[in-house]
């Protein structure tokens, strides 16, 4: 794409966001934070395609396809936790880390009026770790699919621990 097109692009996308507002037709939506699904239990998170993600290519950048995995792996475990405790500095004191990203890039993501969804479930689950497998979707079709290691540790002393009973029950609810 050369200069000129992508100029022509932003402009275009420029125009569309600051023109006089449309009266839009207004339909109810049912958002639910978790939804059923065929195969895997997925936890369904829904994000806004912000302006601010697009690229000089005229798409989602795909660092921005990480935070939306962030923001959806975030709500995820707060349906768990609630929010975590705090750490002696005041900072929350989460007990998990990414250890691994694996992400393909299936098609654009173009700025929308609309959502897209970010599907969660889990893969594997073992005594210190477990893999979250994800999907960044529309009713269009899949734009990325994801896998993460994710591993339990102590907030206290930043060593590895076990995953506690509850935390693996919890887990395996999204188990296929």
């Amino acid at each position: 794409m050369d200069t000129h097109a992508i100029k022509s692009l932003m402009t275009e996308a420029v125009t569309q966001l600051t023109a006089p507002a449309r009266p839009a037709e207004v339909r109810p939506v049912e958002v639910r934070p978790v939804e059923v699904r065929q195969g895997p239990r997925r936890h369904v998170y829904h994000r806004q395609v912000r302006f601010s993600d697009i690229d000089a290519h005229g798409h989602v950048n795909n660092v921005r396809f990480l935070e939306y995995l962030e923001d959806a792996r975030i709500a995820l475990f707060l349906d768990y936790a609630g929010a975590p405790p705090e750490d002696r500095s005041g900072l929350p004191a989460v007990g998990i880390a990414i250890v691994r990203h694996e992400v393909d890039y299936r098609r654009p993501l173009r700025f929308r009026h609309g959502m897209v969804r970010i599907e969660s479930w889990v893969t594997k689950v073992n005594r210190v770790s477990c893999e979250l497998a994800a999907e960044i979707c529309s009713d269009e079709g899949v734009f990325a699919e994801a896998r993460s290691t994710i591993m339990a540790f102590d907030p206290h002393t930043a060593r590895p621990r076990r995953f506690t009973v509850p935390e693996r029950a919890f887990l395996k609810r999204y188990l296929p």
